[in-house]
């Protein structure tokens, strides 16, 4: 028991630290001033390439060859192509929402993941919905629909649609909780590896539209060094703490922790570069984590007990 119970705390230390690591992510994002497709290309391959080479080097230090075959035929397989998808399509939406609206209205819509992962699990294994879960989801749109109202009121955000941000931000959740049902029965697909291809292959679409749209800017306008933070630190070092802390502790447990990042990831950006929610989707923005921490933690005191 004490062990278990140490191992536990373990878990929890690196979904805190992971989930702190994040945070300061958009702000980065804002800072590299780079528009939706350059900043894409970037952030997609410098996180794509950094992540293949990690995994490469963990299979070659583990010198196993019949693991490594392993999880290069679950990455390749159908559910594990699913999960690459998913990275491209929540990378890409995110970062275009994130350039085309406010930072705080694509954090909160993102945040909606773990309801996407409910909704998917009744499509896709026939679990069935708890009344707690139809409540949150409720709560949630009413909270979304208030912040997106008030969009007009960001104050330094981009001109962007509000609505199309929240789109985006929608399409993120959606497609990690796709992620989550997809990897939930099929643990041998390699995290680095899924989540370095989808990335890479994120960061192609970038590069594709950056060199065929018309009047696109060049990927050296804007600041390299801020988006490279980003690439190369924040996000490597926050994916490996937060995907290893699923394996010591409850995944619910890494959920809530991530509600840091809608909070301190608008407080930031605040901070840094002065861009700041109206009243009214602050609100809807509580709303909406409000919902989803106590779905949350209903759903942890309903689990079964292992």
């Amino acid at each position: 028991m004490k062990a278990e119970l140490t191992n536990s705390r373990y878990g929890l230390l690196l979904a805190l630290f992971g989930a702190l690591m994040i945070t300061p992510d958009t702000l980065f994002m804002r800072l590299s001033e780079m528009q939706a497709w350059v900043m894409m290309s970037w952030r997609g391959l410098e996180m794509g390439i950094l992540l293949l080479v990690l995994w490469a080097a963990h299979s070659l230090i583990a010198k196993n060859p019949q693991k490594t075959k392993a999880e290069v035929a679950a990455l390749f397989s159908r559910p594990g192509m699913g999960a690459v998808l998913c990275t491209l399509a929540g990378a890409t939406s995110f970062t275009y929402g994130i350039a085309e609206s406010s930072v705080a209205i694509v954090l909160i819509t993102i945040a909606c993941a773990p309801i996407f992962a409910a909704l998917f699990s009744l499509t896709f294994l026939s679990e069935a919905i708890s009344r707690a879960s139809w409540i949150a989801i409720l709560c949630c749109f009413i909270g979304i629909i208030i912040a997106v109202s008030d969009g007009d009121n960001v104050i330094a955000a981009p001109a962007g649609s509000t609505l199309v941000g929240a789109l985006c931000g929608l399409t993120a959740a959606a497609s990690l909780g796709l992620s989550f049902v997809l990897l939930r029965g099929n643990e041998a697909i390699p995290l680095l590896g899924m989540n370095g291809l989808g990335s890479l292959l994120a960061g192609c679409v970038g590069l594709f539209m950056t060199l065929t749209t018309p009047d696109e800017p060049s990927l050296l306008d804007g600041n390299i060094w801020m988006i490279s933070v980003s690439g190369l630190i924040i996000l490597p070092i926050s994916f490996v703490a937060l995907t290893s802390a699923t394996r010591h502790t409850n995944a619910a447990n890494v959920s809530l922790f991530m509600f840091l990042e809608t909070i301190l990831g608008s407080f930031w950006v605040w901070l840094g570069v002065g861009e700041r929610p109206g009243l009214w989707m602050i609100i809807g923005g509580a709303i909406v984590l409000g919902s989803l921490s106590v779905y949350i933690l209903t759903s942890m005191r309903d689990a079964p007990s292992s």
